[in-house]
């Protein structure tokens, strides 16, 4: 195996365990917790704070999740894994503008 392949394994890999990690702060964060991006949300346009970081924290678990199985993807063809990674990230970042911006 090619130490460049062992590389973005092991960077890839890392990211996933930041986002499963992180998904555990919004599980017990009491302030809304934001979804790719930093921007700060009111408590005020939310109308309930423990629900909104509960279904943040589920989609960070997935994020994590998908990112976990593009490491090993990339194991095997690191270009099909940056494919299927920008894939999954539009299409999620749909699905949260969708669940959590507060409407």
């Amino acid at each position: 195996m090619k130490l460049g392949v062992i590389i973005v394994f092991a960077i890839t890999l890392t990211c996933a365990l930041i986002f499963e990690l992180f998904s555990l702060l919004c599980f017990i964060s009491k302030k809304p917790v934001t979804f790719l991006s930093w921007e700060r949300i009111s408590e005020s346009t939310i109308s309930d704070v423990k629900k909104y970081n509960h279904t943040n924290g589920i989609l960070w678990l997935i994020y994590g999740f998908l990112w976990l199985i593009t490491a090993f993807i990339g194991l095997y063809s690191p270009v099909i894994s940056g494919i299927v990674l920008g894939i999954w990230f539009v299409v999620y970042s749909i699905i949260q503008n969708k669940m959590l911006i507060p409407k």
